[in-house]
C-alpha cells in the first residue's frame, strides 16, 4: 500500500453519538441475519496503530480513533471471517467534497486487518460512495457499501448496494483477533 497521509476530517461522531449508535445496530441487525453466528461488537478498539501502515505492531487504538472501525463482526461464533465496518451518519462534514470522502473511506478500509470491509452511508450519498472503484490496490478486496435509511418513526434500516470481496488478511492477524475475542466480550452474538 503506497504511503499517503490521510488528513483527518474535521467532525466525526462523537463516541455514543445516537445517531451512530441507532445505525450501528442497524447495521449488527443486517450482519446477524447475514452472517452464520456472528459475534458483534461496537466501537472496537482497532487491533493496530495506523501510525505505520507498513507495519501493524503496535497494540490497540482508542475506540473514538477515526481510523478504528464502528462495527466489528466475526462470523461462525468467533471463528470465520472478519467483518469490519466503519459509519459516516448524517451530513459528511470535514470533507471539501464527496470526493475527497471516498478516497478517505478507501484509504481507512485497505489499512484495516478484515476479510470484508464495509462502509455504512445515508442513502442520498450511497449512490455516489457506491460508483467509486473502492478496490484494494493488489485487486484483492473491494470495500462494501452499506447504505442506511432513516425512518423518524422506525429504527433505520441497513441494506448492502455493493457486495464486499475478500481482502486479503496475514495469518497473525487471525491470531490478534482470536485474542480480542478471548479478552473482549461481544456486544451481540446468538445464544445456543
Amino acid at each position: 500500500m503506497p504511503k499517503t497521509k490521510i488528513a483527518q476530517p474535521a467532525m466525526l461522531p462523537e463516541p455514543g453519538d445516537i445517531r451512530t449508535g441507532r445505525v450501528a445496530n442497524a447495521v449488527a441487525e443486517l450482519l446477524m441475519r447475514k452472517l452464520i453466528v456472528p459475534k458483534v461488537y461496537f466501537e472496537p478498539k482497532a487491533l493496530a496503530s495506523f501510525q505505520k501502515a507498513t507495519t501493524y505492531e503496535h497494540a490497540f487504538l482508542p475506540p473514538d480513533s477515526y481510523k478504528a472501525p464502528d462495527v466489528l463482526a466475526i462470523d461462525r461464533a468467533g471463528t470465520g471471517d472478519v467483518h469490519a465496518i466503519h459509519i459516516f451518519p448524517g451530513p459528511i462534514m470535514g470533507f471539501k467534497n464527496l470526493k475527497s470522502l471516498a478516497e478517505f473511506i478507501q484509504l481507512f478500509l485497505a489499512a484495516f486487518p478484515a476479510h470484508f470491509k464495509y462502509v455504512a452511508v445515508e442513502s442520498e450519498i450511497s449512490d455516489f460512495v457506491s460508483k467509486q472503484q473502492l478496490f484494494a490496490d493488489d485487486g484483492f478486496g473491494r470495500v462494501g457499501v452499506i447504505e442506511i435509511k432513516e425512518n423518524p418513526t422506525a429504527p433505520p434500516e441497513a441494506r448492502i448496494v455493493i457486495q464486499a470481496e475478500r481482502f486479503r488478511v496475514e495469518p497473525r492477524w487471525i491470531e490478534k483477533f482470536d485474542n480480542f475475542q478471548k479478552k473482549t466480550h461481544a456486544d451481540r452474538e446468538t445464544r445456543g
